[in-house]
Order: structure tokens, then sequence, then C-alpha cells
């Protein structure tokens, strides 16, 4: 059963207003699982990553897309934009938990599309900007934050 999601329409509108060519700076979209198998567009907002954190619960697992703009490119004058998909999975969740709901990821993916990068975030507290950005460049080490 693929993962469902309520309200696709608030989402899209929210994706369109804060993910276009006229807004490279920030933005971010958040998902909650309300159901097993069904999430709901949550929030969403025109700030950084910092503005997203509040709103991680310890005791759920949620997907978000941000935006990190002005992001200056090694060598040259130009500035990027990058987008990342995150996984955030709560200290609180159970192992079962995080089993079944994995399923779904490749679904949650599609929805918040599209993006440069994939994170999966452990700790909401060392969840920033320059954490971000160091995680999410395709020659990181690693991309998770813990």
């Amino acid at each position: 059963m693929p993962l469902r999601l309520d309200n696709e329409a608030e989402l899209r509108e929210a994706q369109a207003a804060l993910f276009n060519v006229n807004n490279n700076t920030s933005g971010w979209l958040l998902l909650n699982y309300v159901r097993p198998s069904t999430v709901h567009f949550t929030a969403g907002g025109e700030g950084d990553v910092e503005e997203l954190s509040p709103h991680l619960e310890d005791d759920q697992i949620q997907y978000a897309l941000v935006r990190l703009g002005n992001i200056q490119e090694k060598g040259t004058l130009k500035t990027t934009i990058r987008d990342v998909f995150i996984t955030y999975i709560g200290p609180g969740v159970g192992i079962i938990e995080k089993g079944k709901k994995t399923a779904f990821l490749g679904d949650a993916q599609a929805y918040l599309q599209p993006s440069h990068a994939d994170v999966t975030v452990l700790n909401k507290d060392n969840l920033n900007r320059v954490t971000l950005l160091d995680r999410s460049s395709p020659l990181s080490g690693s991309h998770v934050i813990d």
C-alpha cells in the first residue's frame, strides 16, 4: 500500500509559493503522519531551516523539504540554491515504527520533489544551516545529522 497525502492541493499551493524561481533564498514544507499510511501537509514557511526545527516532534517520523539559498560556489562569484529532502526520526520513535515507515520513504520523496539531496536527521538540536549544507553536499561522507 502506498503512502497517501490527504491534502495534496494545499501542499502544491504552498510549494508553488515557496519554491519558485522568484524565491531563491529559503523556504520549507513539512509532512506529518496522521494515520499509519497517511501524511498531511502540516506547515510551511519562508524562513530558513532554523524555523523548521521547532515543528519537529520527538515521537514522530516527519518529512520536510528545505530550500537553502545563497550558496557560494567555490571558485566563482555565482550563488546557487539547494533543495534538501529531510527525513526526521525523533528519538522517541520505536524500532518497529521506524521499520514500518521505512517502506514509505520513496513515496514521501515523490510528494516533496524535486530535491538535490536527501538527509536523515536524528537530532533536531544539531539541525542548522551550516550542518545541513555540509551533510547535503554531494561530497559529504555522511548524509545523517545526529
